[in-house]
């Protein structure tokens, strides 16, 4: 039989009801009323995106693929691949989350290399296509996106250590006040898209683990009794490859959250040694006042015998004294950096 796929982006309701006649009519038997849900209107959260595959009635596999369509927004959001599969058909639905309560999805730079990379995988489709081949194409891409924004988010958290590197440490109230809440901000938005990112690829590699280890997998016993089966021995091959991409994928994300973790013990660290810079600043300012102010005191205690009120020079002397006690704390303190 001739290989078929069907791909929809961004289908309207009229396109999402005839996908569900094509579909039935190509299994002779109506689909599960999930997957009715599914393909007339996304119900995932695209905040808390979850990829799954199963068989249903031993008939079809149903799934879902994600990829988040941006990295620095501070706003989770993935796109989601929708798939049905059959031996000898595939049917896929491409849904992008909107801008607020636009019906217009978001256009970012990954959405669109999605898109354009699902238009690429169309046009090697061929009659002698196999269902697993292109379902291997699919996962292959998902993982590729994976890796490239886990790449870019690698990029942007090491210029987050750069940057807190680079600050002058002499100058910490100006950076507090400006360069610091703008990386903190920053890092936590990634934060948010970084955590997001754990359950999709935690997922994607059970997902590959199950059909690799023929755990996930559907066949179909034709009428001379051979057994086809969508994932080959050969398209298992591919897929393990793409499984253990996965896993490394796994790995490197954990390392992001370390990374990320790090980041903010530094800006902690910044933040403290700021507050015992000022601590500092406070003491050494205390102490510049202190001793001049017991000098004067001193001098201004009304004792019948001081011996400095009949010196000639003793007002001068008091006026030197307490001008060489303030100079010499200006120096010692600036000479340990608490001024």
């Amino acid at each position: 039989m001739t290989f078929t796929w069907t791909h929809l982006d961004e289908p309207d309701a009229p396109a999402c009801e005839a996908l569900i006649i094509a579909i039935e009519q190509d299994l002779g038997a109506p689909v599960h009323e999930i997957v009715h849900k599914h393909l007339r209107k996304r119900r995932t959260d695209p905040s808390h995106a979850f990829p799954r595959f199963e068989v249903h009635f031993d008939q079809y596999l149903f799934g879902h693929l994600h990829i988040p369509t941006e990295i620095e927004d501070g706003v989770p959001e993935f796109a989601e691949l929708t798939i049905i599969a059959t031996v000898d058909a595939c049917w896929t639905v491409l849904r992008v989350p909107t801008n607020g309560k636009s019906i217009i999805p978001i256009e970012t730079d990954i959405a669109h290399d999605l898109r354009g990379l699902i238009r690429r995988a169309q046009g090697l489709v061929g009659p002698d296509t196999t269902t697993g081949e292109l379902l291997r194409r699919l996962f292959s891409i998902v993982v590729n996106e994976l890796e490239q924004v886990i790449t870019n988010t690698g990029r942007v958290i090491d210029k987050f250590s750069e940057e807190l590197s680079g600050i002058d440490t002499r100058d910490l109230s100006r950076a507090l006040s400006d360069q610091i809440p703008k990386i903190r901000q920053r890092a936590q938005d990634v934060r948010r898209e970084v955590a997001s990112l754990g359950t999709v690829i935690d997922e994607l590699a059970v997902i590959l683990e199950a059909i690799v280890n023929d755990d996930l997998d559907l066949h179909r016993t034709n009428s001379d009794g051979t057994l086809d089966e969508i994932f080959s021995n050969s398209t298992e091959i591919y897929l393990r490859d793409t499984y253990f991409r996965s896993r490394r994928l796994a790995v490197v994300h954990d390392e992001h959250l370390e990374k990320l973790q790090f980041v903010f013990e530094s800006i902690k660290q910044l933040t403290d040694a700021d507050e015992v810079i000022s601590g500092r600043f406070i003491g050494a300012i205390a102490s510049i006042m202190l001793l001049p102010t017991f000098i004067v005191g001193l001098y201004g205690m009304n004792f019948t015998h001081m011996p400095e009120l009949d010196w000639p020079l003793g007002y001068s002397f008091a006026g030197f004294l307490i001008v060489a006690v303030t100079v010499f704390q200006v120096w010692y303190f600036r000479r340990k950096r608490w001024l």
